[in-house]
């Protein structure tokens, strides 16, 4: 008898021991491991990013290749601690405030961004036309004929407006007066069929 007692003892004693175990390795799984990353090295030399815009009215027009812009004042960004600007490959602009604004005659340019040292983009065929201003001043002078235009082609938007909504009204008054007619004359004629005018004396 004494031996069973023991064999079950020893039993229920190992028995405890294993759950004790297993959640021991449990607790364990829990605990996170800590991190292992590290910020990476400082560069002490930072990537240069230029890029130029132009403006009209309330459009931005980014420079790219084959690009048409749209007004002849550029303002071009950069984070750049020098910045060269060629046009056709002479040297334009020579900058270190990281932003400056250019203007362009009307035309057909090649233009490269470089900073001499890792950094250089080119754009091809970049076109610069005039802003909205300048085609509003030009329509004022055609309008007055201070050149050699002639502004007899043209029409000015207070007419063609006026012009639109008298064909509105005129289109609206014809509908209205031919829809009448065929009502009137189909009215007619179901009523001479189908009654008799009965004339009393």
């Amino acid at each position: 008898m004494e031996i069973k007692k023991q064999n079950k003892i020893n039993t229920n004693g190992s028995t405890a021991a294993k759950s004790w175990a297993l959640m021991g390795l449990f607790l364990l799984l829990l605990i996170q491991t800590p991190n292992t990353a590290a910020e990476p090295p400082i560069d002490s030399k930072k990537e240069c990013i230029a890029y130029g815009y132009s403006k009209s009215f309330n459009h931005y027009f980014l420079i790219n290749d084959d690009a048409l812009m749209f007004g002849q004042n550029v303002t071009i960004n950069h984070n750049c601690e020098t910045l060269e600007v060629k046009l056709n490959g002479s040297s334009l602009v020579y900058d270190q405030s990281g932003s400056f604004e250019m203007r362009f005659q009307s035309g057909t340019y090649n233009l490269t961004f470089t900073n001499n040292e890792n950094y250089s983009i080119n754009y091809s065929n970049v076109e610069f036309l005039p802003d909205r201003l300048e085609w509003q001043f030009e329509f004022l002078e055609w309008e007055n004929q201070q050149n050699d235009y002639s502004f007899d082609e043209f029409i000015l938007r207070s007419k063609a407006t006026a012009a639109e909504n008298w064909a509105s009204i005129l289109s609206i008054v014809m509908v209205f007066t031919l829809t009448t007619m065929v009502y009137w004359n189909l009215i007619n004629s179901y009523v001479d069929r189908n009654f008799c005018e009965e004339v009393k004396e």
